[in-house]
C-alpha cells in the first residue's frame, strides 16, 4: 500500500493529477515566459563559462507512447554526468508516510468527511478491487491520492526508468525533494482544505480517464499550453482553496527545486527530470531558470 500510495503521490504533484487544475495565462505579450515557452519537454541550458545541462518534462506513466525516448532525450540523458528528478525514495521517508497518512488522534474518516463521502469513497474503492481495511484512518488527503491514482499499464513509468538507467550506467544520482516535503504539500492543508481537494476528486472519477488520455496526447505533442489547459478542465470550486493548492504544488516547489538544482547546473552536463506541469508559465522552471541568468532553449 505505500508503494502504491508514493507512486499515487509522485504522479500528482508531477504532473497528471485531474482534480486540480492550473489557471493557463493568455499569451497576449511576446516577450512573456506564458508566450515563449509553449512547446517542448527537453531544454537546454546554458550560461557563459559552465557546461551546459538539460531540463525534462516527465509524466509518471508506463505508457509507451512516453517511456519509449525520442533521439534527442535518448541521447542528452546517456551523455550527461549526472541524473535528477524531483524524489528519490528512501526507507525514512516511507516511515514517515504511514505515520502521517492516519489520524493519530482518535479521528476517523467517517466522520471528518461525513457518512454520504464516506460511502461513495468506500463504494468506488470496492469497485477497483481495493482493500478497504483501513480506510476509516486514513486523512482525507491521503484518500484523494489513492483515488487520484490513473490506471497503470504494465511496466514501469517513465521517471523510474530513468532513474534505474541512470543508476546502472553508475550516473550520480540526485533528488530536487524529499518525501517529507511532497507529504507535507497536503498534509499541512487544513482538514477542510483537505475535503475541498477530496470533493474534486470524487467529481472527476467518471471523466478521469479521458482527462488523462487528453494529457498524454497533449504530452505526446510537446504541448505545455495543452497540458495546462487540460489541467484547467476541472478544479476546486472554492478559489481560495484552489488559490492555495496551486501554490503550494506548483509556485511554492518551483521556487525550491530551482534553488536545488543550481549545484548541478554549476557542475555542467546535468540532467533534470521534473513533471512537465513544472515547465511552463511565469513561475515554472523555465522562467525561473531564466530570470536566474540562464539561456534556456527547446531541443525537443
Amino acid at each position: 500500500m505505500l508503494r502504491y500510495l508514493l507512486t499515487t503521490l509522485v504522479c500528482l504533484v508531477g504532473l497528471a493529477e485531474p482534480g486540480i487544475s492550473a489557471v493557463v495565462t493568455p499569451c497576449q505579450n511576446p516577450s512573456t515566459a506564458a508566450c515563449r515557452y509553449t512547446k517542448g519537454l527537453l531544454w537546454k541550458i546554458e550560461r557563459p563559462g559552465q557546461k551546459p545541462s538539460y531540463l525534462f518534462g516527465t509524466i509518471h506513466l508506463a505508457d509507451a507512447r512516453v517511456t519509449t525516448l525520442p533521439e534527442p532525450v535518448r541521447t542528452a540523458f546517456e551523455t550527461s554526468r549526472s541524473f535528477t528528478m524531483e524524489l528519490i525514495a528512501d526507507g525514512e521517508g516511507l516511515m514517515h508516510i504511514a505515520e502521517t497518512m492516519f489520524f493519530n488522534d482518535g479521528r476517523t474518516l467517517e466522520t471528518t468527511i461525513g457518512a454520504p463521502r464516506y460511502a461513495e469513497v468506500k463504494q468506488i474503492l470496492v469497485a477497483r478491487g481495493m482493500p478497504i481495511d483501513d480506510l476509516n484512518r486514513k486523512k482525507p488527503w491521503a484518500v484523494t491520492m489513492v483515488l487520484s491514482m490513473p490506471p497503470q499499464k504494465a511496466g514501469i513509468a517513465l521517471d523510474f526508468q530513468l532513474q534505474m538507467q541512470a543508476t546502472l550506467s553508475g550516473k550520480p544520482t540526485y533528488g530536487l525533494e524529499t518525501m517529507r516535503e511532497q507529504i507535507s504539500v497536503f498534509n499541512d492543508l487544513p482538514i477542510t482544505d483537505q475535503i475541498a481537494l477530496l470533493d474534486a476528486t470524487l467529481r472527476q472519477q467518471q471523466t478521469s480517464a479521458k482527462l488523462l488520455e487528453r494529457m498524454t496526447q497533449a504530452y505526446i505533442a510537446r504541448d505545455l499550453t495543452g497540458i495546462q489547459a487540460v489541467m484547467d478542465a476541472s478544479g476546486i470550486d472554492d478559489r481560495r482553496v484552489h488559490n492555495t493548492v496551486m501554490e503550494r504544488l506548483l509556485a511554492n516547489r518551483n521556487d525550491r527545486m530551482l534553488e536545488r538544482m543550481r549545484e548541478r547546473l554549476a557542475e555542467g552536463d546535468a540532467f533534470i527530470a521534473v513533471g512537465a506541469g513544472h515547465l511552463p508559465g511565469e513561475h515554472g522552471l523555465l522562467a525561473l531558470l531564466e530570470r536566474a541568468g540562464w539561456r534556456i532553449s527547446a531541443i525537443y
